[in-house]
């Protein structure tokens, strides 16, 4: 009897965890994006194909492999399922060979960043949900996964992390989709799958929005000097 009940708790658990997965795919697309855009940012900037590859995995897997390290799950998913590293080193290839038809498809790499973001940000923020995370944990794994590929082929390529400057909304971006699938799941109690499609398709408008109308981020406002002023004319005779 007890045998038959400790069977049909792992039966419980694993469509508990089956439930609360998302599909493949997704993270799969995301991957492939990234590494395309990692490979054609390499090779318009002169790289070698030891650097093309090098930028490729980064921007590709970069992000999977933070959430990963983060959340201290063990071998991260992109070492244990070999098609993430196999994808990453085609994506590699496309890139080194046929950067400049990737840079005349620039609208269509821009549409494809926008529908990676938000994959990666639901994708994020739902591994921390599965390892029983709070709200603002996970909306922050979320973010770092959406955005750390992009900040490590950055850094490898000598370049100033382009979340970190002012320009127009992605790390923003992420986060509100962190944000919003957080809330949806434990909230609305939407399913995870379809919670989602939900975050994808608003983090890509969102970035399609902020490129046309030119939404961006500002630079660091100082208001010492103002508040000082105001305070010395309070306290003056």
């Amino acid at each position: 009897m007890s045998v038959h009940a400790l069977g049909l708790l792992g039966t419980i658990d694993i469509n508990v965890d089956v439930a609360q997965a998302l599909p493949a795919w997704s993270q799969l697309t995301a991957v492939g994006v990234g590494a395309v855009s990692g490979a054609a940012y390499a090779a318009r900037r002169g790289f070698d194909v030891v650097g093309v590859l090098l930028l490729a995995v980064a921007e590709g897997l970069g992000g999977l492999l933070l959430r990963d390290t983060l959340l201290q799950t063990g071998s991260s998913i992109v070492l244990v399922d070999a098609r993430y590293l196999s994808l990453a080193a085609g994506a590699a290839v496309l890139g080194f060979f046929f950067a400049g038809l990737i840079d005349r498809l620039d609208g269509l790499v821009v549409v494809l960043d926008a529908l990676a973001l938000g994959i990666l940000c639901s994708a994020g923020s739902n591994a921390a949900m599965r390892e029983a995370l709070d709200w603002l944990p996970a909306i922050f794994i979320g973010t770092v996964t959406a955005v750390g590929g992009i900040t490590l082929r950055d850094l490898l390529a000598g370049d100033a992390p382009r979340v970190l400057r002012p320009g127009v909304f992605t790390a923003s971006a992420a986060f509100f989709g962190a944000l919003t699938f957080v809330a949806l799941v434990k909230v609305v109690h939407m399913d995870r799958t379809e919670a989602q499609i939900v975050v994808i398709l608003l983090v890509f408008a969102l970035r399609l929005l902020a490129i046309k109308w030119s939404w961006s981020t500002r630079p660091a406002q100082d208001i010492t000097e103002r508040i000082w002023r105001r305070w010395s004319r309070e306290e003056g005779p």
